[in-house]
């Protein structure tokens, strides 16, 4: 019987913000009752339209905005984003917005601004993977999961990892050492390879980070450069933030085998934990106000009884079982 654990990026995540969090979401399987799942919700959504509209090759689905309307239906929710409710000016505070309409326009935004995206030859889409981590002869555990698409960029030739996301903000400056992705990456060129979609000396030359930022579409007038006006026509003094971006990660031959060498040292020490031969710890930062665990956490830093709040205040779920990856992920 196969026994080896399996690992998942967003365990990765949890596991490097705090070991203790990852233990009680990964080992005892707790998830919070009251845990707001609708950024969650939105940008499965998103993720489930854009993969039925990029289809292999140079062929397009169904509009995504109606994919995501029908997805959704009579779901209500509301989710906060950043919008202009305002004649003058851009304002960026969050608001709560009908998640459906959200989605719905960010969409139809997106299309109207890429199109057909004829640059794109899509190779793979939604490619689950299940690979094995070896730290020499010992077998440590299966790497799992899903990267968005495979596509060659008819414009150089090159085959990149497709990576969806959806945020309240943009911020692009840590993607050149992000692990998500960049654990994707590691393996990607080898399962490729494998399957024929690469030829034997190609490389994912590296990752097309595709943001939609969570935000209404601004409606006030542009001029000819594409500055927003007033209403009185002069430019506005505060302009909005991009809508959408595309960031191109080139990866260098080094960094597949430096991500491998990471999640093999991660693994390691999960295991290590898993066995008692390495201690438990918190990571305790300002961020800590944003874990679903922070109550908890804070009785059972005080020597309190957490369990039964643990179990009065959480669920318990198999945290490998069957999931939709969202774009916010």
């Amino acid at each position: 019987m196969n026994t080896l654990p399996e690992v998942r990026t967003s365990e990765r995540k949890l596991f490097r913000r705090c070991p203790q969090a990852w233990w009680w979401a990964y080992r005892m399987g707790l998830r919070s009752t009251s845990e707001d799942r609708d950024a969650l919700w939105m940008g499965t959504g998103v993720h489930y339209a854009l993969a039925e509209w990029y289809l292999k090759g140079k062929r397009r689905g169904p509009h995504p905005a109606e994919t995501f309307s029908s997805w959704a239906g009579n779901d209500l929710r509301e989710i906060r984003a950043n919008y202009s409710d305002h004649d003058e000016e851009w304002y960026d505070e969050a608001k709560y917005i009908d998640a459906k309409d959200l989605g719905t326009a960010m969409l139809e935004e997106y299309i109207n601004l890429y199109g057909l995206d004829p640059q794109w030859n899509i190779l793979h889409i939604e490619h689950s993977f299940r690979t094995l981590i070896r730290d020499g002869d010992q077998q440590l555990a299966y790497f799992v999961g899903t990267f968005d698409g495979a596509v060659r960029d008819l414009d150089d030739g090159q085959v990149y990892l497709l990576e969806h996301k959806t945020a309240k903000q943009i911020n692009t400056t840590f993607l050149a050492l992000d692990d998500q992705a960049g654990g994707y990456l590691a393996v990607a060129t080898a399962v490729l390879r494998k399957e024929g979609t690469l030829g034997p000396r190609e490389r994912i030359a590296g990752i097309i980070y595709n943001y939609l930022r969570k935000s209404m579409p601004d409606e006030r007038p542009v001029d000819a450069d594409g500055m927003r006006l007033n209403n009185d026509g002069t430019v506005s003094k505060r302009q909005p933030p991009p809508a959408f971006v595309r960031e191109v990660v080139e990866r260098g031959a080094e960094e597949p085998a430096n991500q491998m060498r990471r999640l093999v040292d991660e693994v390691s020490i999960m295991q290590g934990m898993r066995e008692g031969t390495i201690p438990v710890y918190k990571n305790t930062t300002w961020e800590c106000t944003w874990c679903p665990f922070f109550v908890m956490c804070k009785l059972h830093e005080r020597g309190g009884d957490w369990e039964t709040v643990a179990r009065s205040s959480y669920i318990q779920q198999d945290p490998y079982g069957p999931y939709h990856k969202s774009a916010a992920e």
